[in-house]
């Protein structure tokens, strides 16, 4: 993965590598869990999360460049093909951190 993509995803890189790694499943019920415990654990990061994912999505224009770029940083969460594959899961993940950064009056524009 080239290194300037990767400097454009911090937060995203820290979610994927040091929560979805290989043991997740251990740390939560299920991947949303994983997700909200980023989110106690690192808001103001973890506001970064939609716009990131957004770049990456915008461009990574295949499900199998993205597969490719989360694994590169680390994820080892599968995302199921019948429910949208991994732009519809980081569709969503950039969605509820949206919503739970908001609530907790995080983000970049808080400052």
């Amino acid at each position: 993965m080239p290194h300037a993509m990767r400097q454009q995803t911090p937060a995203l890189e820290q979610l994927m590598g040091a929560y979805f790694h290989q043991d997740w499943y251990l740390d939560a019920d299920d991947e949303w869990g994983v997700v909200d415990r980023f989110v106690a654990d690192a808001p103001e990061m973890a506001a970064n999360i939609p716009a990131e994912i957004a770049r990456v999505l915008a461009t990574h224009l295949t499900e199998e460049a993205v597969e490719e770029y989360v694994a590169d940083l680390g994820c080892e969460y599968a995302a199921d093909p019948q429910d949208g594959g991994y732009r519809e899961w980081l569709t969503e993940v950039a969605s509820r951190v949206a919503a739970a950064t908001s609530q907790r009056g995080g983000g970049q524009n808080s400052r």
